[in-house]
């Protein structure tokens, strides 16, 4: 299963996760939900994120809902062109 980022456009933590990912050269599937919509209070929705924030990351049975914890993730999962500084 392909990893989803679940955001809302405009969401400073969301954008966060998009900018990691285009850091990294990644290209994974984005689902943007509406606020307008309260898409992110849905039922569907607070399974994956029972707090019903953005942004939430889903691979496979891996669910992160906190924006600097993908970015660990996916430094850990595709450790080429890391997101954060690292010492050597």
């Amino acid at each position: 299963m392909e990893p989803t980022i679940y955001t809302i456009s405009g969401s400073p933590r969301g954008w966060r996760v998009l900018l990691g990912m285009v850091i990294k050269g990644l290209d994974m599937k984005v689902e943007y939900l509406s606020l307008s919509k309260s898409e992110h209070k849905s039922d569907s929705y607070l399974l994956i994120n029972p707090r019903g924030r953005v942004p939430s990351l889903v691979a496979g049975k891996t669910v992160i809902t906190d924006s600097l914890a993908i970015l660990s993730w996916l430094d850990r999962k595709y450790p080429e062109r890391p997101s954060f500084w690292q010492q050597s």
